[in-house]
């Protein structure tokens, strides 16, 4: 009997982990073949993607030198939205086949959600990889699985790193390099072609920062992004409030027309109150929500927006930091316990700025005292 797998997704853009578990797949489940298949339309998903042709040229690519991986178009031809339980049927029906899913530890916790879950089953077995930014309760799920389903899944050893579409589409929104994310090809394919391109937001960060600060900002983007779900946050705000939060950290607050320093504020904080006037008078921004996040990202403040302290919290532990501390409190924010990684960056900002002997804004002693002391 011929073992094939089927590793789906939107793939907007693939990534190199995606290569990786495609690989550890094809040799852990000895797998006569891998189908490769990006949806039309993933029921799953709501941002917007590259065209399906695109998505999967850049499959192709990826994956040209693999003898035992094909990229499918299977569910690109069908158009409309790709529902597991058609694709799978299709392929089992198409011979003596040893059919196999593969989905990650956080779609499993979803599955029961899925359409028709038990046709699913019927026509393959799940294979399950973990991912190092899920917490997946798999004896919880085995558990379930064999009460509701009758049937077990199959654990792969391949743990997959924090590697995301988004952040190629974020770190080419931003022109920055795509080596190390983007598998080989792949990210000249995007260049060429324009896809994941900037808006007016990214083009005034690229003019006004420089390189290092165009790489945190993109930074603090995608950490944001990751908790903009979960926060149940409008994703479009995140974006422009993470875009902007440093847009005014190398201007001249005396040159910018209009502009009003309040008093008080320390040199390290007026570029997120200059920031905030810059986006609303030069950008356009007329949200308050995201210009109090940016006016606010950095020295914090009472009764915060949700927003707010996402932006707050996202400048803080993004990968670029290095800082003492830095660990305890992405593990903090990894860990879905939003509110005490909150309090935490701003115990960690406050006793920074008193270990410097540096004078502490008025609006960071209220944020600390509302929220800690509290």
């Amino acid at each position: 009997m011929k073992k094939v797998g089927i590793l789906g997704g939107t793939f907007n853009p693939v990534h190199v982990e995606h290569v990786n578990l495609a690989l550890s797949a094809v040799e852990e489940l000895n797998l006569d073949e891998l189908i490769v298949m990006p949806t039309y339309i993933s029921p799953h998903k709501t941002e917007a993607s590259a065209p399906a042709e695109n998505r999967l040229d850049m499959l192709k690519i990826a994956f040209k030198d693999y003898d035992k991986i094909t990229v499918s178009d299977y569910e690109i031809e069908k158009q409309g939205k790709s529902f597991t339980y058609l694709t799978v049927e299709h392929f089992k029906s198409q011979g003596d086949i040893d059919l196999y899913f593969i989905v990650g530890g956080d779609m499993l916790t979803d599955f029961k959600t899925w359409k028709f879950p038990e046709r699913i089953l019927s026509a393959c077995t799940l294979a399950v990889f973990d991912r190092e930014e899920f917490f997946t309760d798999y004896a919880l799920e085995e558990e379930y699985f064999m009460e509701n389903f009758h049937k077990k899944f199959v654990r792969l050893s391949y743990r997959g790193k924090d590697a995301s579409s988004t952040k190629i589409r974020v770190y080419s929104s931003f022109s920055l390099p795509l080596d190390g994310i983007a598998p080989d090809g792949v990210g000249e394919y995007i260049s060429k072609c324009g896809l994941y391109g900037g808006d007016k937001y990214t083009n005034f960060i690229k003019k006004y920062l420089p390189p290092k600060r165009v790489k945190h900002t993109a930074d603090v983007l995608i950490c944001a992004l990751k908790k903009a779900k979960s926060l149940k946050l409008d994703t479009e705000k995140v974006k422009i409030a993470a875009t902007l939060h440093d847009c005014a950290k190398y201007l001249d607050y005396t040159k910018i027309e209009g502009f009003v320093l309040p008093d008080g504020v320390p040199a390290p904080v007026v570029h997120s109150y200059l920031g905030a006037f810059v986006a609303e008078k030069y950008l356009g921004v007329t949200d308050e929500e995201v210009l109090d996040a940016i006016r606010y990202h950095t020295s914090g403040k009472a009764e915060m927006s949700t927003l707010g302290k996402l932006i707050f919290v996202a400048d803080m532990v993004e990968e670029g930091r290095d800082y003492d501390g830095v660990e305890v409190l992405r593990a903090l924010y990894e860990k879905d316990d939003f509110e005490k990684c909150f309090i935490e960056c701003l115990k960690e900002e406050f006793l920074h700025l008193i270990n410097k002997k540096q004078y502490i804004y008025a609006e960071t002693i209220n944020a600390f005292n509302y929220y800690v002391k509290n």
